[in-house]
């Protein structure tokens, strides 16, 4: 019995031993199956991913090049030293170059490389260009091609045309054993170098401006006038683009507290707002360098022509409103009986009331379109401000409110709601000057976009012989007059005074004397005083008589020439620049000088430009 009692016991031992071994093997199976047959490419993959380590290394961005294909950039080549080259993500230290050449003699895999980018024209150039930085996690998250190593464009044209200029990365696969130490090169796959980008900039002229310009607040452009290529586009007050990558290098360093660190958390604290593009980003009442506009749109029209006149009496009142000129408001001054010649000359508000009433805001308004403004300009950079254009429906939908005449006064003067770019104003002045064929305003050297808007040649020519007369003896553009009649008096010696009276303004433009409108433009509220602050536009064309120019700076010595005035003499003379250029320049209001003037601020600018180019 008891014998008995212990062969049960065991045959129980057995069968739970059983059960087990056939619950273990059964699991045993089922993992085998998940890993060879659900799951075995799978793991596959991650074993050869384990046994293999990917490395990146970039090669140099694509340079941008002048309009004289000289660099406006370089990129100046970083040098690392790593601690184990053989090991995963060791350490790295930075060397200098020709301790970096010496180990790369003796064994390059020690040797690791990055580059910084490096603006040769930091100031002048920093909105147009713009700048890099690396790589951020949500730059990542937007552009999952990306590489953290790599830099990545955030304004200017560096933005604009990142993935042109961007090189592809290269990729180098090497075997590695469990430890983690690199053995031997598997695979490896070759950088694509970005593409150089050419473009119509002159870094000289722009230089010039900038200096001209100084700290005051506000935009220099200079475009070809028969292309529309830009050769400078300023905005002030500006930053320094390389304060970017020397930060950079200084984290490398850890040196986290530095002064360019400093520096460059002052620039996004700067209330003059640095990377503000005023150039093309910001808005302003053109005030009366949008008269061009009034005049050409009533001259089209057929409301006025060459031998209308109106009276001025200093005060235009429309029931209890009174709309004054300001030669009357500075001076107490009335001009009397005036043509449109005279109105452009000299300013005058009160012909500029009356031609709006006449012509209407409806047909205002598409004159102003078809010239450019209220719309982009497409200029190859990002965040270009529309402007705007109002009329009377724009009115009643922004505001609730029909349109009053008082609205057509000030808008045929260039203010009210009417607001325009430094470059969409040097676009309109473009078309007029260029037989109102109108371009569209580009940086790229093989770009070209321009048709006509088919005006009457004998009201663009009225126009011109105008603003002729504004940089001449009694007009507004006083700080030119000076430049006119030494142009005046050196043509009439050079083609004899008969032939010289006999050209037309175009001609006389053409041969180097300077055409232009200045512009004080009022915005805000009234102060106590009753006035409202202004900001200065003087937009002008020229004429780059390259032999007069070459010849009277023979006459000078050209050791009176600076380094650059003689590179940008020796592009003039090898025909790299514009026959006419436009110039705008726009200064701000700003805190310290409230009211701007149009002759007293922006004008002295350009004869400023003039002078370092023409020596005249």
């Amino acid at each position: 019995m008891k014998k008995n009692s212990f062969i049960d016991r065991d045959r129980k031992k057995l069968f739970w031993l059983t059960i087990l071994l056939l619950i273990v093997f059964t699991f045993l199976l089922l993992r085998l199956i998940d890993l060879q047959l659900v799951r075995g490419q799978e793991l596959a993959k991650l074993a050869e991913k384990n046994r293999y380590f990917s490395e990146t290394y970039l090669t140099e961005r694509a340079l941008i090049f002048d309009r004289y294909k000289k660099p406006l950039i370089k990129n100046h080549p970083n040098y690392y030293l790593s601690s184990d080259p053989k090991q995963l993500y060791s350490q790295q230290e930075l060397v200098d170059h020709d301790q970096a050449l010496f180990l790369i003699a003796s064994n390059s895999a020690q040797i690791n490389q990055d580059f910084s980018r490096v603006y040769l024209y930091p100031q002048a150039l920093a909105h147009v260009l713009g700048y890099v930085t690396g790589i951020t996690a949500d730059d990542l998250v937007n552009n999952q091609q990306l590489n953290f190593a790599e830099q990545f464009g955030r304004t200017g044209l560096e933005a604009y045309f990142d993935k042109f200029l961007r090189s592809s990365p290269g990729t180098e696969v090497y075997e590695v054993d469990a430890l983690g130490n690199m053995q031997q090169l598997f695979s490896k796959t070759e950088s694509e170098v970005g593409k150089t980008l050419f473009t119509t900039l002159d870094p000289l002229l722009s230089e010039v401006a900038n200096q001209a310009l100084g700290d005051k607040k506000g935009a220099v452009v200079i475009m070809d006038v028969q292309t529309g290529q830009i050769l400078t586009l300023l905005s002030s007050p500006s930053f320094d683009p390389n304060l970017f990558e020397t930060v950079r290098m200084e984290h490398l360093l850890n040196q986290t507290k530095s002064e360019a660190q400093k520096e460059l958390n002052g620039y996004f604290t700067d209330d003059r707002q640095l990377f503000f593009n005023r150039a093309i980003s910001a808005n302003y009442p053109p005030g009366s360098v949008f008269k061009v506009v009034t005049a050409l749109a009533a001259l089209e029209e057929g409301v006025i022509d060459l031998s209308t006149t109106i009276l001025d009496k200093g005060v235009l009142e429309v029931g209890d409103y009174q709309y004054a000129n300001w030669y009357y408001t500075q001076y107490g001054q009335v001009e009397g009986e005036i043509n449109l010649s005279r109105a452009i000359i000299r300013s005058n508000d009160i012909f500029f009331y009356k031609i709006a009433e006449w012509l209407g805001p409806e047909k205002l308004a598409d004159y102003a379109r078809l010239l450019g403004l209220g719309q982009a300009t497409g200029v190859e950079l990002g965040s270009e401000a529309l402007g705007l254009v109002p009329d009377p429906a724009w009115k009643e939908e922004r505001f609730g409110e029909r349109w009053f005449l008082g609205n057509t006064y000030h808008y045929g003067i260039g203010q009210g709601d009417l607001l325009a770019s430094p470059l969409q104003m040097t676009r309109v002045f473009q078309a007029i000057f260029n037989q109102g064929v109108i371009c569209r305003p580009t940086l790229l050297v093989d770009v070209r976009e321009c048709y006509d808007l088919a005006f009457d040649q004998k009201n663009l020519d009225l126009i011109n012989e105008a603003l002729l007369g504004v940089a001449q003896k009694g007009g507004t553009a006083f700080p030119l007059f000076d430049y006119n009649q030494i142009m005046t008096n050196t043509l009439s010696q050079r083609l004899g005074a008969e032939t010289f009276n006999k050209m037309s303004a175009r001609e006389k433009i053409k041969a180097g004397m300077v055409a232009g409108k200045t512009g004080t433009s009022e915005f805000g509220v009234l102060n106590e005083r009753g006035y409202r602050a202004t900001h200065a536009w003087f937009t002008s064309v020229v004429g780059l008589n390259k032999q007069l120019i070459l010849d009277h700076r023979q006459e000078l010595g050209l050791d009176s020439a600076s380094p650059a005035q003689k590179a940008w003499l020796e592009a003039l003379k090898n025909n790299q620049l514009p026959q006419e250029i436009a110039i705008t320049v726009l200064v701000e209001s700003d805190g310290e000088t409230i009211y701007r003037e149009g002759s007293a601020d922006a004008a002295p600018i350009v004869r400023e430009i003039l002078n370092w180019m023409t020596a005249f």
